[in-house]
């Protein structure tokens, strides 16, 4: 399986893809308080959003023509405002936040705080189908991404809610820089600096 760009029409299936491979991700466990499919659609909704708000640049892993993994990833400028006015506007009790559009403003905004000053490449989400997991394809897709941004000489960022995907990260040169709470879930913030 090779990793490819996404192809018109294809962002309906990204999404789904993507809602099914992180709808056990502890974050959205928290913030959606379930893993059923009402959840699930939940998140493909969002993740929709986003590939037609934002869509960087996203590449496919298929398995006889079927969207199996994804990998997105975007150019940032970095963050336009200060770590120390973004936390100032952000104090709220999470056990206030009821309902669930609530919960995922605060999700999102907690981890723009952190958002690094510094020009780079924002991976994420990256996520593959539980039943094609375990088999090589996220290592394949990040050496993909790792030597994309190193031909360019670009450092990168990412966010994960799992100690097992810090370890894998790891591998590839990024390291935590930040961990935060949120809704009782630690979440890591990783950096990779440029490699030349």
């Amino acid at each position: 399986m090779e990793l490819i760009a996404i192809e018109a029409g294809e962002k309906l299936q990204v999404a789904k893809v993507l809602s099914i491979a992180m709808l056990s991700n502890p974050i959205h466990i928290a913030v959606l308080r379930g893993q059923g499919e009402v959840e699930r659609q939940y998140l493909g909704t969002m993740f929709l959003r986003m590939l037609k708000d934002r869509p960087g640049d996203v590449f496919v892993t298929k398995h006889d023509g079927t969207i199996v993994g994804v990998l997105r990833s975007y150019k940032c400028h970095g963050s336009q405002r200060s770590q120390a006015q973004a936390r100032q506007k952000l104090k709220v009790d999470e056990r206030d936040l009821g309902d669930v559009d609530a919960r995922m403003k605060h999700w999102s905004n907690s981890w723009d705080e952190r958002h690094p000053w510094a020009e780079h490449r924002h991976l994420g989400p990256i996520g593959v189908l539980p039943q094609f997991q375990r088999q090589g394809l996220g290592s394949k897709m990040m050496e993909r991404f790792c030597a994309e941004v190193d031909s360019k000489n670009e450092a990168a960022f990412l966010e994960t809610d799992r100690l097992t995907n810090v370890r894998f990260y790891e591998r590839y040169r990024f390291r935590t820089v930040d961990e935060i709470l949120i809704f009782g879930v630690k979440n890591f913030f990783m950096w990779r600096p440029t490699q030349n």
